[in-house]
């Protein structure tokens, strides 16, 4: 019986998605060898030398490391002292306990959306006239179905008009909007609309990662701090990560993989639609060097610079 129990908590715990063989799940558990007495805070190398003792040459580098550590502390499953020169921390069963009430809850709502969301589908596929639907498919697959044109835009407002009509416009849950952060030096973008329609996009479940190349994006990462914090409090998937780059890289936003916003001048600001299907290589390229960036960057909680 008790046997059952424990393989029925395994499996309650990767479908929460807390598999033990994640990367963040290894660094929690790293962090709990490290502590002598549940109240110990564990400074950074201290984790460190017990992840190589767990993982030898896989401990991963400090960037991914932190960025676990970022995950936890958001999730809850580690509190972190910065009260000192260097971070400390820590974890218990209490703060486990606590973290993992909190997911349970957040997947219930999740689930219980998830299935509101398949019969609003359901209802939609039984209205669905199969001869008019034919029809559009001949269309289709013989090419006579709208081809998409890249769209040119000058000056911040034409670009944020741009945005709304190309990016924005028809988002829906899951769906992902990168951006990068360097072009918006030049302008105000985070006024009281323009926050106000992120919002309802969040609300959505539309994914935000925006990308810091630490250039002249300092200004506004200072001014964006709090308002990052804020969102985070009230949704999930607001991303924001740091990745130091000297060399000029695409400046961008993309609606998922389907196109991109890309910026061709800085003065005057210009910007111009790309849609895949007009310069495959550009946008996949583009979208590509973002991810790698993404992925290997600091979050803007952790990030010291």
């Amino acid at each position: 019986m008790r046997v059952e129990t424990e393989v029925l908590h395994e499996e309650l715990l990767e479908m929460l998605g807390l598999d033990p063989t994640k990367k963040n799940m290894v660094i929690l558990g790293a962090l709990l060898k490290s502590q002598e007495e549940p109240a110990d805070y564990i400074e950074f190398e201290t984790l460190r030398e017990q992840l190589e003792i767990d993982e030898g040459s896989r401990k991963g580098k400090d960037p991914l490391i932190y960025r676990s550590l970022s995950w936890l502390q958001k999730e809850g499953f580690v509190k972190i002292d910065s009260s000192g020169r260097k971070h400390g921390y820590n974890s218990s069963i209490a703060t486990m306990e606590r973290a993992l009430e909190k997911i349970v809850s957040q997947n219930i709502v999740d689930m219980q959306n998830e299935l509101k969301e398949i019969d609003s589908e359901i209802e939609v596929l039984s209205e669905i006239n199969s001869v008019t639907l034919a029809a559009r498919l001949i269309d289709y697959v013989a090419g006579k179905s709208k081809i998409e044109k890249p769209a040119f835009a000058q000056g911040m407002d034409n670009m944020l008009k741009l945005l709304d009509d190309k990016v924005y416009k028809g988002l829906k849950k899951g769906d992902v909007i990168r951006i990068t952060l360097e072009w918006l030096s030049q302008g105000n973008y985070l006024n009281t609309r323009r926050l106000l329609n992120a919002e309802n996009l969040l609300k959505k479940g539309v994914e935000f990662r925006a990308l810091d190349h630490n250039r002249s994006e300092r200004q506004l990462r200072k001014e964006a701090m709090q308002l990052i914090m804020d969102l985070r409090k009230e949704f999930q998937k607001v991303g924001y990560r740091v990745f130091p780059r000297k060399d000029a890289t695409y400046q961008f936003v993309a609606r998922n993989t389907e196109g991109i916003v890309l910026v061709v001048s800085e003065n005057p600001l210009s910007a111009t639609w790309l849609p895949r299907s007009a310069n495959p290589e550009l946008v996949d390229n583009a979208i590509d060097s973002f991810d790698q960036d993404y992925e290997l960057g600091s979050d803007l909680e952790v990030f010291e610079g």
